[in-house]
């Protein structure tokens, strides 16, 4: 097939290269604007890089070992201060106006939680472009060092224990997922393991990893979604993890969503605690294990939590006791659905939705509510532009964009809106 030169002059929304020739556009995984590469095209508008002819002069060179064979890290091979300008040009466009970005305060072993997928050789994240094969995470800059140790450990033990990984293509086998979770500002780790229906050692596995794991947690997902949790059947230790953000001690079930850059959740948190301000009652949606909810406490007189995740609720409440917090409660139940039965007026809300954004009656509810104050923080600033065009009545007074996973093209962005 033939090779096409291609000058990259922007990226997509995705974090790959764009070049043109003529009136066709080309996408190029892992090619940065500046570069002139070789590609070959494989459809629907894209092309696999062959080589780099001229290198950018952002380009840098990559720290792992696994970097474009890994389907992470796209923006590994780019400057840390390019890729901070490059979402920060996302949000100035999506927004038309200039925009701050906050730098991450650490840009390796910054994340507190990763999901491997299992497969028959090796323990890792999904190849780049393949959905079967996996490529091994050892040596990965993400999580930790002891996560190294934990990975060689665990493939030790399977394979000893006989154990089959899972074949996501023949639909069959045991072992799925293995999700490592830290505490960083506590130490605490707790591992997940995902099978299908069967039995897994817990006891033994606990003895294998020793001191590297506070926690095992042994789940079962027997259908055919591919996903990283699963029912619970047995557990060593507490079965959670603890955490700490701006001396808030939350307690983490097993497969309950956390911030994964706990280091830029502070900033994040102390951004959002400085505009909200003082207020008579918040409403956080989206609220999770309750890591805004009760990092804003002591700024409202009352505050209330509504999340779908009813296990996430439940650890919502029982952080409110073992912080000593008696203004805070929370409901189970979509937001979309729950909103609308949420009794009182409230001076300010909070969203932080999924990367889908708003549901339409969630963005109705709050037409209807029309509170003073309304922060949005989001981890698609493309939805939440598009939702935000939706809330009637409102000004944008603030935006402030943070890096919550460098060397990808996700940014986390937070605004401020304020009834006119």
């Amino acid at each position: 097939m033939r090779e096409l030169e291609l000058e990259i002059v922007a990226l997509d929304k995705r974090g790959a290269g764009v070049g043109r020739i003529g009136r066709k556009r080309y996408r190029v995984d892992y090619a940065y604007p500046g570069d002139k590469v070789l590609a070959v095209p494989i459809g629907r508008g894209r092309a696999r890089l062959v080589k780099v002819i001229e290198a950018s002069e952002a380009r840098v060179e990559p720290r792992c070992e696994h970097f474009s064979r890994c389907g992470s890290c796209r923006w590994q091979g780019l400057a840390y201060e390019a890729q901070l300008r490059f979402k920060r040009r996302v949000v100035e466009k999506l927004f038309a106006q200039e925009v701050g970005i906050t730098s991450s305060p650490k840009i390796w072993y910054y994340r507190n939680r990763m999901d491997f997928t299992i497969s028959r050789e090796a323990i890792g994240m999904r190849r780049y472009s393949s959905f079967a094969e996996v490529e091994s995470a050892e040596g990965c800059l993400l999580l930790s060092k002891e996560s190294d140790e934990i990975l060689r450990l665990s493939r030790k033990f399977f394979q000893e224990k006989k154990l089959e990984a899972y074949d996501i293509l023949a639909k069959k086998g045991f072992l799925r997922y293995l999700v490592v979770r830290e505490g960083k500002f506590t130490g605490q780790r707790l591992i997940n393991v995902v099978t299908t229906e069967g039995e897994f050692p817990v006891e033994e596995y606990a003895g294998a990893l020793g001191e590297l794991a506070d926690s095992i947690v042994w789940a079962v997902n027997d259908s055919l979604a591919d996903v990283s949790f699963g029912e619970i059947r047995a557990h060593t230790g507490e079965g959670y993890l603890e955490e700490r953000l701006g001396g808030i001690t939350y307690r983490i079930p097993a497969f309950s969503f956390f911030q994964t850059n706990p280091y830029q959740a502070e900033r994040l948190l102390a951004c959002v605690k400085s505009w909200l301000g003082s207020v008579d009652r918040l409403l956080d949606l989206y609220c999770g294990v309750g890591t805004f909810s009760l990092a804003l406490v002591d700024l409202a007189s009352e505050v209330v939590g509504i999340e779908e995740d009813a296990t996430a609720i439940e650890a919502a409440k029982l952080n409110a006791e073992l912080n000593d917090i008696n203004n805070a409660s929370f409901i189970a139940g979509k937001a979309e659905a729950t909103l609308a039965k949420v009794e009182g007026r409230f001076d300010a809300i909070l969203v932080d939705p999924p990367r889908a954004g708003l549901h339409p009656k969630v963005i109705a509810a709050l037409n209807k509510l029309s509170p003073e104050v309304i922060i949005y923080v989001s981890c698609n600033p493309y939805t939440q532009a598009e939702d935000i065009r939706k809330l009637e009545g409102y000004e944008l007074v603030k935006l402030l964009a943070f890096d919550m996973f460098p060397h990808t093209p996700h940014v986390e962005n937070i605004v401020l809106l304020s009834r006119r």
